[in-house]
C-alpha cells in the first residue's frame, strides 16, 4: 500500500462538458484505432470532439486546427484504452459505491440532485445515463490503476530527503507555522525623526496596555493601520520566512504568547502576538497503530463479488478463533507482508488510504475489523496495539518524502504511459 495519496479532482472527463454532446444521430459506428484487444470507435471520437467544442463555443479560436485536435483526441482515447485493458488484466475495478458517489458529485457540479440528473440524462436518450455511468467507471478505473502503478515506481532516498530539507523550498515547507495577530503603525515614506519617535511612543503605549491586560485583538481594531485591523489584526497561520528579513528574523525561535516588536519596516512599525505554533521543531504527539491486514484483491479470474465472498469467509474464520497470522499467510494477496502474517508494523496517521485508516480508527485495540473495501481490494485488519509518540522528526521526514513523491508523480506517470503505449499494438485506421 502506498504512502502517496494523490489528490483526485472532480470527474472532469471531456464528455461531461455539455449534456447536449451526448446526443448523436444514429449511424453505423466504425473503428478509428485498434488497440491490442480493443478498439477506439468513431462515436467515442465524435463524443469527445463535440464536448470539447462545446466547452470553447464562446471562443473557438483557442482550439487547435481541426486535424490537430482530432489527432490529439485519438491519442488520448488510445492511452485510455491501453490503461483500461491493463486494469482489466490486473483486476482493478471501482466498487459500485464509488461509482454512485462519483455520479452524485457529477450531479452536484451540474447543480442537481442525483435523481434529477438521472432524469435529465434519461430524457436525452435511452443510452445517455448508461454512457455517463460507463465513463465514470472508466475514469475511476484509470485513477485507481495509476494510484497502484505509479507510487511503486517512485523511490525517495534519505539523501534526497536531507537535500530537500536543506533547500529553500524545504525550509519553507518545514518551518514552523505561527498563528499571529498584528498591529501596524504606518509611517510616511519620508517620515522625519519626530514622526518616527511619535510612532515608537505609540507602540510603547500599546505594549504597556497589552501587558496591563488589554486584549491585543481589540487594540488592533482600535489602533492598527493594517489591512487586517477590522479582523482584530489576525493574520492566520504564517511562517516567519514569508516576511521580509527584518521581520522574519525577529519571528524566528519565538514561543507561544510572545509579543514581538516594535519592528521597523519601510512602511512603519509592527507589533506581533504569537498565539500558537505548529510544525517545525514543536513536539508532535501522534498515535501509532500496530496493524496487521489480510488483502483479497480481484484479478483476472476472481471478480469483485468473488473477492467479497472470500473476505467474508476469512472474517467468519476469524470470529471462530482461527489465527489471523495463519490466515494472512494462507490467503493475503499483499505479498510484501503475507509471509509475516500480514504485519504492517507501526502505522502513522495519514500513510494509508482513507478507507483503511477509518477502519483502523474504528477498530478497538486487540480486535479485528469488518471487511473494508479500498482501491487495493478487500481487507480485514487487526489492531494489535496503539501508542502515543513524539514523531516530530519522523513526521517531518515523512511529509518531505510525500512532497517529493507528489512532485514526481506527474513525471513518472508520463514515463509510465509512454512505456505501456510502446508495448501495445496500436494501428490508427485512416479515413
Amino acid at each position: 500500500m502506498s504512502i502517496y495519496k494523490r489528490r483526485l479532482g472532480a470527474f472532469a472527463l471531456f464528455v461531461f462538458a455539455a449534456l447536449p454532446a451526448l446526443v448523436h444521430s444514429q449511424e453505423l459506428d466504425r473503428i478509428v484505432a485498434i488497440v491490442d484487444d480493443g478498439v477506439v470507435t468513431k462515436s467515442q471520437l465524435d463524443d469527445r470532439l463535440d464536448a470539447i467544442r462545446q466547452r470553447f463555443v464562446q471562443d473557438p479560436t483557442q482550439l487547435p486546427p481541426a486535424d490537430v485536435l482530432r489527432e490529439q483526441i485519438i491519442e488520448r482515447l488510445i492511452i485510455e484504452e491501453v490503461q483500461l485493458q491493463l486494469a482489466a488484466r490486473s483486476g482493478v475495478r471501482p466498487a459500485s459505491g464509488q461509482v454512485d458517489q462519483a455520479f452524485a458529485e457529477l450531479a452536484a457540479s451540474n447543480g442537481m440532485q442525483p435523481q434529477a440528473f438521472l432524469n435529465q440524462l434519461t430524457a436525452l436518450g435511452d443510452s445517455s445515463a448508461t454512457k455517463i455511468i460507463k465513463d465514470l467507471q472508466n475514469e475511476l478505473t484509470i485513477q485507481q490503476l495509476q494510484q497502484i502503478q505509479i507510487p511503486r515506481r517512485i523511490q525517495i532516498t534519505d539523501a534526497e530527503v536531507d537535500l530537500f530539507l536543506e533547500s529553500a523550498e524545504g525550509q519553507m515547507f518545514t518551518a514552523p507555522e505561527l498563528l499571529l495577530s498584528h498591529i501596524f503603525l504606518p509611517l510616511a515614506s519620508n517620515a522625519g525623526p519626530g514622526e518616527i519617535t511619535l510612532a515608537e511612543e505609540s507602540a510603547a503605549l500599546l505594549i504597556r496596555e497589552y501587558e496591563a491586560g488589554a486584549n491585543f485583538n481589540n487594540l488592533a481594531v482600535q489602533y492598527s493601520g493594517g489591512s487586517y485591523a477590522t479582523d482584530g489584526g489576525q493574520l492566520g497561520w504564517v511562517r516567519a520566512i514569508e516576511f521580509a528579513p527584518e521581520i522574519g528574523d525577529a519571528l524566528q525561535d519565538v514561543e507561544i504568547d510572545d509579543l514581538v516588536g516594535p519592528l521597523r519596516s519601510a512602511g512603519g512599525l509592527h507589533l506581533f502576538l504569537v498565539q500558537d505554533i505548529r510544525g517545525g521543531d514543536v513536539a508532535t504527539m501522534v498515535q501509532q497503530t500496530k496493524t496487521r491486514h489480510i488483502l483479497i484483491r480481484p484479478n483476472e479470474i476472481r471478480t469483485n463479488d468473488d473477492a467479497k465472498e472470500l473476505i467474508d469467509l476469512i472474517h467468519q474464520q476469524l470470529t471462530e478463533g482461527e489465527s489471523f497470522e495463519e490466515l494472512a499467510r494462507t490467503y493475503s494477496d499483499d505479498v510484501a507482508n503475507a509471509l509475516d502474517g500480514g504485519d504492517l508494523g507501526w502505522v502513522l496517521p495519514g500513510t494509508m488510504v482513507a478507507e483503511f485508516e477509518q477502519a483502523t480508527d474504528a477498530t478497538p485495540t486487540g480486535e479485528f475489523s469488518e471487511p473494508v473495501l479500498t482501491s487495493f481490494g478487500w481487507h480485514v485488519l487487526l489492531v494489535e496495539d496503539r501508542r502515543d509518540v513524539d514523531m516530530s522528526n519522523d513526521m517531518l521526514r515523512q511529509q518531505a518524502t510525500n512532497v517529493l513523491g507528489n512532485q514526481r508523480f506527474e513525471e513518472e506517470l508520463d514515463l509510465w504511459i509512454r512505456e505501456i503505449r510502446s508495448e501495445a499494438f496500436i494501428q490508427i485506421v485512416e479515413d
